[in-house]
């Protein structure tokens, strides 16, 4: 059983590799054999301390510089990740019946993505490297992530004041492109191998549909839609952790 801190260090190293771009089973093979590696060492008496020359970022970055980067896998990522980010963007007001579009939102939301990415990217290559723990990971994140989600609101809501738009979606082409958002999410899904990209926009778009076919009151949709809001957090805090204790318990 490695210690708590040989398995954050291989945690992080496993993140700043992936998010520099390193093939996923490249990446797999330089951690596991790492992990044996501190096994061994653990079971003498000693720690990660005397495998790492220095500190943790220039042992990262060591390791970085000897792995090629997965170019290909990259150029095959970006794509996934501009639908992903705009399907979430723009199947709430398809959903509503208010799909429409603007040169600022055609302009902005491209930029806005590209942004988004590099901030993303930046950070948790730092995250890896300065060995953040899981609650300064999650809490960071998701304040990068409100950050964001403000910029392509106010996009969306902003433009409309400042041009009008060129383009307004009929009722038909407006359930086009919900139906092709919920494709994007579903191969999102397949792609990650994981169900975040179903389930989070599940209860993201609740209110929406609450929205444009029930007699609520906008107030109690808003309520509901805060609520779903909060309850994606506590989703993803529960789902991190029993994550985590799984990986734990197979250590």
């Amino acid at each position: 059983m490695l210690s708590t801190k040989s398995i954050n260090f291989i945690d992080n190293l496993r993140l700043y590799l992936i998010t520099s771009g390193k093939k996923e089973t490249e990446v797999k093979e330089v951690t596991e054999e790492l992990q044996d590696h501190l096994m061994e060492l653990e079971k003498r008496g000693k720690d990660i301390g005397h495998i790492i020359y220095g500190t943790p970022a220039s042992y990262m970055e060591s390791i970085k510089n000897e792995m090629q980067t997965d170019y290909l896998g990259i150029l095959k990522s970006i794509p996934i990740y501009f639908l992903g980010v705009i399907a979430y963007f723009i199947m709430g007001p398809a959903i509503r019946g208010e799909f429409e579009l603007n040169m600022i939102q055609v302009i902005g939301f491209p930029l806005i993505s590209v942004i988004a990415l590099i901030m993303y990217v930046a950070f948790l290559q730092q995250a890896g490297k300065n060995q953040f723990s899981s609650k300064k990971l999650f809490f960071t994140a998701g304040f990068i992530s409100l950050a964001v989600t403000a910029l392509f609101i106010l996009l969306l809501l902003g433009s409309n004041f400042i041009v009008e738009p060129f383009y307004q979606a009929s009722m038909a082409v407006n359930w086009i492109v919900v139906a092709i958002c919920v494709l994007i999410f579903v191969s999102l899904a397949i792609w990650s191998k994981t169900w975040f990209s179903i389930w989070i926009p599940t209860l993201l778009f609740i209110p929406d549909f609450l929205f444009r076919f029930s007699s609520l009151q906008d107030e109690t949709v808003l309520k509901i839609s805060a609520v779903s809001f909060v309850g994606v957090f506590i989703i993803i805090i529960i789902s991190l952790f029993i994550k985590e204790k799984l990986i734990k318990a197979k250590r």
